[in-house]
Order: structure tokens, then C-alpha cells, then sequence
């Protein structure tokens, strides 16, 4: 899947009682659009949480605003 957006805050990482490492962060999609017969612009901005599971090591390279 691929998501394309701005990541909201420094990527954390945290590891389950198994012992697995996991990544968590969130990234925002900001889109636009205007109504049928509208000259009115509508921002609508959405919130993705997200769970990197294969690589721990990501974690420095996603930081808030890339």
C-alpha cells in the first residue's frame, strides 16, 4: 500500500511482551476539492495511524513534516 503525506511527529518505537520491535506513526493527507456548481474550495485533511513491523531500524529517517 502506498500513502502519500506528511508524517505528524517523530516516528516512536516500542516492543511487545514477544520481544518484537514495531514502529508507530502517523502521517496527514491533506486534499481539496470544490462542490458541483461551487467556486468554494473545501480543505479536508486525514489521519493515517501507522505500524512498521519488518525493520526497526526506520525509525530515525521518519521524522515530523518529511
Amino acid at each position: 500500500m502506498e500513502i502519500i503525506g506528511r508524517i505528524t511527529a517523530d516516528a516512536t518505537v516500542s516492543e511487545t511482551k514477544a520481544g518484537k520491535k514495531v514502529v508507530n506513526f502517523s502521517i496527514a493527507i491533506n486534499d481539496t476539492y470544490k462542490t458541483k456548481g461551487s467556486t468554494e474550495v473545501t480543505k479536508l485533511v486525514t489521519y493515517v495511524n501507522c505500524s512498521y513491523w519488518i525493520n526497526a531500524g526506520i525509525a530515525p529517517y521518519l521524522t515530523k513534516g518529511t
